[in-house]
């Protein structure tokens, strides 16, 4: 038989497969998705196999020996292979990347591997096989009963050895955590609440397409409080009777407890959980119990996408609208897009939930491509809440001097909700406690040292001070401007800090929490600020987006929107639809149970079209418009967006690179119809010390982009020292 060699690839840029060849002892052990000790270099590090071939590879570099298979089978499966080669080429990163974010952080490194015998080992054939060997320092029968022996470049031979004489293994970290991650004997899934009509219309569509086997895309676009999540649970419950499994992806991490409380609820020990407020032995251990086929339903933020799955029936997609779905560094995916290809490799269903879907879904609906399933109303027809408008520039003209946190409307509303013994939820999406530092002489804002960003003052997060949000520079409140070194230093605008601290003030009995980054860091802290407001131990809660969407608490009747502008004036076509996607889910927060809800939007701009959609609940005409004005703009969904960032500490060396890329493109673009927008600086130009230019492309479709970028791989070398980021589908436009 002639020789056979393994395709192996690293988590690195490099888009190159390299070749090992695979030693007899290890044939029949090693396949596609296993991962592999190797020489690479100087050093031993972990890769994954991508293919095995009897061609001898052409380059004149000798072929090193595969080193040893980490695991008994592959821990990638053939879709999770599949979706990596997807990934790799469409988001432009090499394969490696993709596929090792696929495994758990603890997988992607050298291993803490060990060697063991194996039971009823003969230790006189161990010790005659140390002998021939040559003895070792510190190794002995007894250390390899005791499993204390570690696997290192030194003891590789004696691995080798016991494993061809079917004396030893490589006991790893990872195995320990499979045993931790067992569970008891799968349950049966609980009943749930009888469902109205809509929802049971929706389910029965999904049913169908759940046998036979086979792909499709549905959007299930209901409003808030209308019951989607019971529409997932009997999916799910529907795909686990078929002998298949479930994947659902939730977008905030802060929605992580009340979504596996439901679904361990319904499903028992049949449910893993994966996200990365878990610590590294907690996920591990989770991440087995579905490799194992111990647990068929996972829940978990965006890299759940990738849970080692075998029978796939069902990706659901929550709130699939969200930004957290992209990630922002390699591989640079959009996990809904991914886990609708995850569900095609694997002939499932994908179910995207939202009360309002993304454009690029709406659009997709009204094509064909996915089946739109409404769901209009509430459970039981239970009201939206109503929407009441505040315009601050009235409030802030009328009280002179006083510039409140709290319009009169909005705090008459909390007294009262107060009285009620009811519960209220204040949104403002900035933390910290005041948003800039200006100087009240020459007008010039206190920036971040290494960010191209005004600084955030801070009163609680490790005493008061100066906090870059970007880079977490540190800095004291100067006393006078560091521009003109003579002007009195003024602090202004909000954040959560500044409301919390109002409230306590303007009501002292109530009980009020915040719940932002700064205090959800510990562990913990997020169930129990969250738990006890469920509890109604808390009857004001102070939050960022965090609390905007997803979760369901009866007791909340009054949402208090204090600064609903946030986010309208970035410099980003996604802007207006973003504040409305978030002002109608943090609407949706209030009136949930049997008492009907209010919410207060605080505007600067009560005239605008998101605000005024989001007060009349109207997405079908905030869609239309939005989609009629991005298609004479050549906007997304109409057109597909790739972006090149170019950064260095030195300005001029980021510029010239992004000018030589940008000359290399217009003219290569010209020929694939792919239209190409700068070099221009960044809208946040320097960030963490290093000067930033950006050039945009655009074109309907997204493989003349493709096409056009690995060109400019081929043909354009980016300077030594000068980063370069490619994000196809860019989110973060900044």
């Amino acid at each position: 038989m002639p020789e056979q060699f393994a395709e192996v690839v690293f988590p690195i840029p490099l888009k190159q497969v390299f070749s090992y060849s695979v030693p007899e002892t290890l044939a029949a052990a090693v396949a596609p998705g296993s991962r592999v000790l190797v020489s690479f270099g100087r050093r031993h590090t972990v890769g994954v196999v991508t293919g095995l071939t009897r061609t001898a590879p052409t380059s004149k570099v000798p072929v090193k020996p595969l080193g040893s298979i980490l695991d008994d089978e592959p821990f990638l499966t053939p879709d999770l292979l599949e979706l990596g080669r997807w990934m790799a080429d469409y988001y432009h990163c090499s394969l490696g990347e993709a596929l090792f974010a696929m495994l758990p952080t603890g997988y992607r490194r050298n291993p803490k591997a060990f060697l063991t015998l194996v039971p009823g080992a003969d230790p006189k054939k161990v010790e005659a096989l140390l002998a021939s060997l040559g003895k070792l320092r510190g190794v002995n029968v007894e250390s390899l009963l005791g499993g204390n022996v570690a696997l290192t470049p030194r003891t590789r031979r004696l691995a080798e050895a016991l494993r061809r004489e079917g004396l030893g293994a490589v006991r790893t970290a990872g195995k320990e955590a499979s045993e931790k991650g067992r569970g008891a004997k799968p349950s049966a899934p609980k009943a749930g609440p009888l469902l109205h009509p809509q929802q049971q219309a929706a389910l029965e569509a999904v049913t169908r397409r759940l046998s036979p086997q086979g792909f499709h895309c549905f959007l299930l676009q209901g409003v808030t409080g209308s019951g989607k999540t019971e529409v997932y649970l009997r999916a799910i419950a529907e795909a686990l009777e078929k002998g298949r499994q479930a994947l659902v992806l939730i977008p905030e991490i802060a929605l992580t407890p009340q979504t596996v409380e439901r679904f361990t609820d319904r499903f028992g020990d049949r449910v893993a959980v994966l996200h990365s407020r878990l610590s590294q032995e907690q996920r591990t251990s989770e991440w087995h119990k579905i490799f194992e086929g111990k647990a068929d339903v996972a829940v978990g933020a965006r890299s759940a996408l990738f849970a080692p799955m075998r029978k796939l029936g069902l990706v659901v997609v929550d709130e699939e609208h969200e930004g957290s779905y992209k990630q922002e560094d390699a591989p640079r995916y959009q996990a809904r897009d991914a886990a609708v290809k995850r569900a095609q490799l694997s002939g499932a269903v994908a179910l995207l939930g939202s009360a309002t879907p993304s454009l690029e879904s709406v659009k997709n609906a009204q094509e064909g491509k996915y089946t739109l399933l409404p769901m209009p109303e509430r459970v039981n027809k239970r009201p939206l809440p109503k929407v009441k408008l505040v315009d601050l520039r009235e409030e802030w003209a009328s009280r002179g001097e006083e510039r409140p946190v709290l319009s009169l409307a909005l705090e008459e509303a909390l007294r009262e909700t107060l009285e009620r013994k009811e519960q209220a939820i204040l949104f403002l999406n900035r933390r910290g406690f005041s948003t800039v530092t200006l100087c009240l002489k020459c007008g010039e804002q206190v920036h971040c040292p290494n960010c191209s960003i005004p600084v955030t003052s801070h009163r609680v997060r490790e005493g008061q001070g100066l906090l870059c949000h970007y880079c977490d520079w540190r800095g004291p409140v100067p006393g006078k401007c560091p521009s003109c070194k003579d002007g009195e230093v003024k602090q202004l605008g909000l954040g959560t800090e500044r409301v919390e601290e109002e409230l306590k003030a303007k009501f002292p009995k109530a009980r009020v929490a915040r719940m932002d980054l700064d205090t959800t860091r510990k562990a913990g802290s997020l169930e129990g600020i969250l738990g006890k407001f469920r509890r109604k131990e808390t009857d004001l809660l102070v939050g960022t987006q965090m609390i905007a969407k997803g979760h369901d608490f009866p007791g909340v009747t009054l949402v208090g929107v204090v600064g609903a502008d946030v986010g309208l004036a970035l410099p980003d076509f996604r802007a207006s639809e973003r504040v409305f996607q978030l002002m109608v889910q943090v609407a949706g927060r209030a009136g949930r149970a049997e008492k009907e809800g209010t919410i207060y939007l605080q505007t600067f701009h009560p005239e605008h079209s998101a605000l005024q959609a989001a007060v009349r609940h109207d997405t079908a005409s905030f869609f239309a418009s939005e989609l009629e004005l991005r298609k004479a703009l050549g906007y997304p969904p109409y057109s597909r967006l790739g972006l090149l960032v170019y950064r260095h500490p030195e300005e001029r060396k980021a510029s010239a690179a992004a000018e030589k890329a940008a000359e290399f493109l217009g003219r290569e673009g010209r020929r694939l119809g792919v239209q190409v927008m700068g070099p221009a600086p960044c809208p946040i130009f320097k960030l963490r010390g290093q000067y930033r230019f950006q050039v945009l492309l655009k074109c309907p479709k997204p493989g003349p982009l493709r096409e056009l970028v690995r060109a400019l791989d081929a043909k354009v070398e980016t300077p030594t020292g000068v980063i370069r980021v490619v994000d196809l589908d860019p989110q973060n436009m900044l």
